[in-house]
């Protein structure tokens, strides 16, 4: 059968059937191949054998997202403050912080009486201080990696 009266169904079939993987994986390398399933499974069997980088395009794709969940929510639980002399005269979450300082930056007549306050600031000696908390719990016992006979020297 002719290349052209395939239809994408049927050539993820063949890919399916051919190397054991799912729908997605097949369509990932459908579309790297260019629609040519030959290429697809030599690709496919390359990355099997160890020739080419190895290729899970699933996989791949829920750590990505992983990892962009994790970041986004690390910097939900950053907070920002502006501090004189350790005592902290403002504190805002990053988010809302960065939101705040896009509308400001938005605006020419806000943008400018901000940077005239940052400089006055910084001449003031104010410090901005970018801090995250973090969540997560910890066994304290879990990481005491001192022997009790160590304890007893310290």
């Amino acid at each position: 059968m002719s290349d052209a009266l395939w239809t994408e169904l049927e050539k993820l079939d063949v890919l399916r059937e051919r190397l054991g993987i799912g729908y997605e994986e097949a369509r990932a390398a459908l579309n790297l191949a260019k629609g040519d399933v030959v290429k697809a499974l030599d690709n496919f069997e390359k990355a099997r054998d160890g020739e080419e980088e190895s290729w899970d395009f699933v996989d791949r794709g829920r750590g990505i997202w992983d990892s962009v969940k994790d970041k986004l929510g690390n910097f939900n639980n950053t907070t920002v403050s502006l501090k004189k002399n350790d005592n902290t005269i403002l504190s805002l979450s990053a988010p809302l912080g960065l939101a705040l300082a896009y509308t400001i930056w938005r605006k020419p007549g806000l943008r400018i009486l901000a940077l005239v306050g940052a400089v006055g600031a910084a001449l003031n000696h104010y410090e901005l201080e970018v801090a995250a908390t973090d969540k997560t719990s910890y066994d304290d016992d879990a990481f005491n990696f001192c022997s009790d006979e160590m304890d007893e020297e310290f």
